[in-house]
């Protein structure tokens, strides 16, 4: 793994349509954006974010999520989620997030937290050596 460096970032972007909603995956029943897809949204920013920091066979794992849902965003809205790297500590990495809708108004924020792992080595531990 190379040094990360404190402040990388990435922006990931969606659009909410009928298979992203909270009724779509069963969080709940109403056809907004669903939490599950924002959160994914979220953790798909912190790998990009750290992407060309890794090595080899290396990748990272979620370990923790700490997220609130502020506000709904209906079909139709777009959003983005942005990740940026907040603290190192050996091979966890800790990332600022922030997601936001069509009008810049932010729809949920928290941290995320991810270890770099090797992949190989990771799967099997898992008991496949599938990747």
């Amino acid at each position: 793994m190379k040094e990360i460096i404190l402040g990388a970032s990435a922006e990931t972007t969606t659009i909410v349509n009928s298979t992203n909603t909270a009724v779509s995956v069963g969080s709940g029943t109403l056809p907004v954006f669903g939490t599950p897809f924002m959160i994914a949204l979220m953790e798909k920013a912190t790998t990009n974010a750290v992407f060309d920091f890794l090595e080899d066979d290396e990748t990272t794992v979620g370990t923790g999520i700490h997220i609130v849902h502020i506000k709904a965003s209906g079909i139709g809205s777009v959003i983005s989620a942005k990740a940026v790297v907040k603290e190192v500590d050996g091979r966890k990495i800790t990332f600022d997030v922030v997601a936001k809708d069509n009008d810049e108004e932010i729809i949920g924020k928290g941290t995320i937290e991810r270890f770099v792992v090797n992949g190989n080595r990771f799967m099997e531990k898992v008991g496949t050596d599938e990747i």
